[in-house]
């Protein structure tokens, strides 16, 4: 992969400010404000982001734009998957040559309006096998990872938010927020067999999605709420506050047994998956979206479109305790992300049509 050049100034920290994200206190009667002189965050000063450089990988069907939602990173496929929206596509991006290769077949429109929701929108791979949600078309399309050909479509029953694989049940799970659900398809044994739709769980306004195999547990996120769904028993098993007026992005470290949240208001607050307290929270911008943590770093990426920044906030290995490295420049408008390893990442920049690769510089 071709090396982003990278300007040293000093480590940049994003400011604290009065967020109107903040909710009622949830531990020791203070609220979780990291800026609070009670508060169970941390965060600093506040210095200019780092010009940390970037490539542009400009996708198939660019212009006019591409309204970027959910980026993942398969490492059984060393690609990153790109649902490209209005494009129609999904892009598979080869993190080491920045090559796109699209499977076409979804929605698409000549126009782009700046909107996020039109078209395939999520995904998520399993087995080698990666499925991916179309919200125009309400359906859950299913492509063979290694021939990058669609195998098989089916109908949704509500517009999808976002879409995982689940490993300890090998299903997959797709939130239906408007219709307050998660709808759980049972694989198939065989390729040639479409997923079929088993039960749904209700979560209410159900968003993102993540998955801890490692407990076999789910996490979604209502507006103000954070859930933990036993994916076994298909039940609901903690309900707990997150901080947020409205919560967005969502990570989980199995190991550590931490739940990254963040709110759309710029509060990133950090969960223990097993109590719901909260260990932690600092500011990051405004108007927060998708995340992306590196577990081998223990590092969160949190673009905010309106600072044209990412901050980059590191856990603490014992506590979990979050804390903000610095931030890198973004176009205005990226709110996306996702982290290949090696502190490689690849940012959406929705108005060009494109990722952009970055190094993390710090």
């Amino acid at each position: 992969m071709r090396l982003a050049f990278c300007v040293l100034v000093p480590v940049a920290v994003v400011a604290c400010s009065s967020s109107s994200d903040y909710a009622e206190p949830i531990i020791n009667k203070q609220a979780d404000d990291p800026c609070d002189p009670g508060s169970v965050g941390t965060s600093g000063g506040s210095l200019p982001p780092v010009d940390a450089g970037s490539v542009p990988v400009t996708l198939p069907g660019a212009a006019p734009g591409i309204g970027f939602d959910d980026l993942r990173f398969s490492a059984t496929l060393s690609q990153i998957l790109v649902p490209a929206g209005r494009s129609g596509n999904f892009d598979f991006v080869d993190p080491s040559s920045e090559v796109a290769s699209p499977v076409g077949g979804f929605a698409s429109s000549p126009t782009y309006s700046g909107d996020d929701s039109f078209g395939v929108t999520s995904a998520d791979e399993g087995g080698g096998v990666v499925y991916a949600t179309d919200r125009t078309n309400k359906t859950l399309t299913v492509i063979d990872g290694k021939a990058r050909k669609v195998m098989a479509t089916v109908m949704l029953a509500a517009a999808p938010g976002y879409v995982r694989y689940v490993a300890p049940t090998n299903e997959v799970w797709v939130t239906e927020p408007a219709s307050n659900q998660i709808e759980i398809f049972a694989l198939p044994m065989t390729d040639e067999t479409p997923p079929k739709s088993s039960t749904v769980v209700s979560v209410t306004a159900a968003e993102s999605l993540a998955i801890d195999p490692t407990s076999s547990l789910a996490f979604t996120n209502g507006p103000s709420t954070t859930y933990a769904i036993d994916v076994t028993k298909r039940m609901v098993t903690g309900k707990w506050s997150n901080g947020c007026k409205t919560a967005r992005g969502l990570a989980v470290d199995p190991a550590h047994g931490w739940v990254m949240v963040a709110c759309d208001g710029g509060l990133v607050s950090v969960l223990d998956e097993k109590t719901g307290m909260t260990i932690g929270g600092v500011t990051a911008g405004a108007s927060l979206d998708q995340v992306s943590y590196d577990p081998t770093t223990l590092r969160l990426y949190v673009p905010s479109p309106t600072a044209a920044a990412m901050a980059i906030v590191h856990l603490d290995s014992k506590s979990g305790m979050p804390t903000i490295l610095g931030s890198v420049d973004t176009p205005r408008g990226s709110h996306c992300v996702v982290a290949a390893g090696g502190r490689e990442l690849f940012v959406c920049a929705p108005a060009a049509g494109q990722l952009l690769f970055v190094n993390d510089p710090f």
